[in-house]
């Protein structure tokens, strides 16, 4: 940028006089006070002319204000002032230029206009400054022009300006936001003398709804279908943006019953089809639907078809008719193969998930006793026994083919008869004593509780007693005791004589009993009488015989329990009383494997407690 500069070039020059008579007035001196006052101006002290020191510039200061003395007597005397006031004359030396009002994402300058606006739509207003003065001549004054525009495609302008105002125009019809969105257009700003500045306008072209949605496809199928599931995912483009662009779908054709439902992805324009009522394959008029889609912003729409069809799924499981079986009661010696009853189900679903097959659940059949076949005849399998299942109830399950299979079930009963297939037998294990020594006769206890001993019968009572129970003359043993048949499945026994447990310690007594079955049954148990032992011999001295084994050299030693203090004597090797063994170097050198020792043991009491062995 030039500038106007006077250096020591007189702009101004003050003069002043004294008033008094005879005065000399060549003795003025002036000085400067004020603004610039030594920096930017300097005065003559005995002239008063004002000099500028630097270039001025009017953009920068337009005026300077300051205050000249005058000082008679050579500047000892009095003095007088005068206000100075002096104004910077401006030039052309300022081209023209365009502020930044906010710098945006697109630019400084920034307009919108809608798309398809008519020719002369007022687009935005570009305005350029000029620091020049406005009042000086045209150096100030504006010319707006577009020096870079836009073309279509038949190379004509889009836009125009308004020479004067800077405002921009469409020329057009022809914006289309769907093609271009953004334009640049740079505009010139021209000032009287000839100085120009340029500026780029950024022109966006906002979206009006002109075009409606199109789905990305005319036609869908589904398939496989469960309530609240996902059933189809549809979409649709629209050219148009924000607002314009929002599609909202929906179904408007095939769907009388209300089966489906859609939710609107708005953000990505998409629909979700959703089953919302369940349907039935087994219903023919549910296993296919063509449904109407409709897609729609603001303004616009489009349909589209979706032919939903619906497959059979395994969602019945096996039904039987009846579900409950009792077949006539049999008795437990059937044979295998007896027909039970014959279970019969039937299943709503086709192809392979209506196909089914019977089977027997474990848990009902722990021991395998049944078995069903493919046409539902269930039959005995293996023996049954009343005595420990008296009632079975069975459960047949039908299980089809489906994925995953689902299952039906049914329950037979089958109630167990009784048989004479068990004879008597003890009520209780019993372990009678007799004690040695006691005088005879006398009746044999059968335990803490009872005299008498007991029989039972697992079958039922039509099998079972009254009991006939007799002492079988098989040994020698039961000579020596005597039983009473009460003839009320209980019998009491008697002991005939003495008896010495040091001579024998038990007898075995057989003991036969009779059922009152058709025909009956039998069965023989043994009672084991136990002699109990008396405190009648003293004890006497003993001996034994034992074996000690050594380890590398080393005798490890024990005492026996029932040795207070003791004595072993080995060759010549000897066991202190407190059980360690004491060995010669030659024993480890011979180390033998083990030796025979004979021992006497010779017991005796010791007032003092024994100290446990310690072993090597």
């Amino acid at each position: 940028m030039s500038h106007f500069e006077i250096v020591l070039v007189c702009p101004l020059q003050v003069s002043a006089t004294d008033p008094d008579q005879d005065a000399d007035q060549t003795a003025l001196r002036y000085s400067l006070h004020g603004q610039g006052a030594g920096g930017e101006f300097t005065i003559d002290e005995h002239t008063g002319r004002i000099h500028a020191q630097r270039r001025l510039d009017r953009e920068e200061r337009p005026a300077w204000r300051f205050l000249v003395l005058a000082t008679d007597e050579g500047g000892a005397g009095l003095t007088g002032f005068a206000d100075v006031l002096l104004e910077v004359r401006d030039v052309n030396d300022n081209a023209p230029f365009f502020p930044c009002p906010a710098m945006e994402v697109d630019g400084c300058f920034v307009g919108q206009v809608p798309e398809n606006s008519p020719a002369d739509t007022s687009v935005m207003e570009m305005r350029a400054m000029d620091l020049d003065d406005p009042n000086e001549d045209k150096n100030a004054v504006l010319t707006y022009s577009i020096i870079k525009n836009v073309r279509n495609k038949i190379n004509l302008n889009l836009f125009s300006i308004n020479a004067s105002t800077g405002t921009i125009y469409t020329v057009l019809r022809s914006l289309d936001r769907e093609a271009e969105e953004r334009y640049l257009v740079v505009v010139e700003a021209r000032d009287g003398g000839g100085l120009a500045g340029t500026g780029t306008a950024t022109i966006m072209i906002s979206d009006v709804n002109d075009h409606p949605p199109v789905f990305t496809q005319k036609i869908y199928t589904a398939q496989d279908l469960e309530v609240n599931s996902e059933v189809l995912v549809v979409s649709a483009t629209d050219g148009d943006e924000g607002e314009n662009a929002v599609v909202t779908f929906s179904i408007v054709g095939g769907d009388e019953d209300r089966k489906f439902f859609v939710e609107t992805d708005k953000v990505n324009r998409r629909g979700v089809i959703k089953l919302k009522k369940k349907v039935d394959f087994e219903k023919p008029r549910e296993r296919t639907f063509n449904l109407t889609l409709k897609a729609e912003d603001a303004d616009f729409s489009s349909l589209a078809y979706c032919l939903v069809q619906v497959e059979d799924s395994n969602d019945h499981a096996p039904v039987f008719f009846p579900q409950f079986y009792e077949s006539p009661a049999m008795s437990e010696d059937v044979p295998v193969g007896t027909i039970i009853a014959q279970v019969t189900a039937s299943d709503l679903d086709s192809g392979q998930n209506g196909r089914f097959s019977y089977s027997i659940s474990k848990e009902s059949d722990p021991h395998a006793q049944f078995l069903v076949d493919q046409s539902g005849w269930v039959v005995v399998a293996d023996s049954l026994d009343r005595e420990k299942i008296s009632q079975h109830r069975i459960m047949v399950l039908a299980t089809d083919a489906g994925s995953p299979p689902m299952t039906g079930t049914a329950i037979v009963v089958v109630t167990v008869l009784d048989i004479n297939d068990n004879g008597p037998e003890f009520e209780v294990p019993y372990e009678p004593i007799v004690w040695e020594n006691a005088a005879a006769p006398q009746v044999v206890r059968m335990n803490e509780t009872s005299l008498l001993l007991h029989a039972t019968d697992r079958d039922t009572s039509t099998n079972g007693g009254p009991f006939s129970i007799r002492l079988l003359m098989l040994t020698s043993d039961a000579a020596n005791f005597n039983l009473t048949d009460f003839r009320n499945g209980s019998a009491s026994i008697t002991a005939l004589r003495t008896f010495d447990r040091e001579r024998q310690k038990e007898y075995r007594l057989p003991i036969l009993m009779i059922d009152s079955g058709s025909p009956p049954m039998s069965s023989t148990s043994t009672l084991t009488v136990v002699i109990g032992d008396r405190n009648d011999h003293p004890h006497s001295p003993g001996h034994t015989h034992f074996i000690v084994y050594s380890y590398e050299g080393m005798l490890f030693c024990f005492l026996l329990p029932s040795v207070v203090v003791w004595e072993l004597f080995i060759e010549q090797y000897i066991f202190d009383i407190l059980g360690r063994c004491w060995f010669t170097a030659l024993w480890d050198n011979l180390r033998p494997h083990h030796k025979s020792i004979t021992t006497k043991l010779v017991p005796f009491l010791v007032p003092e407690p024994m100290i446990s062995p310690t072993f090597p």
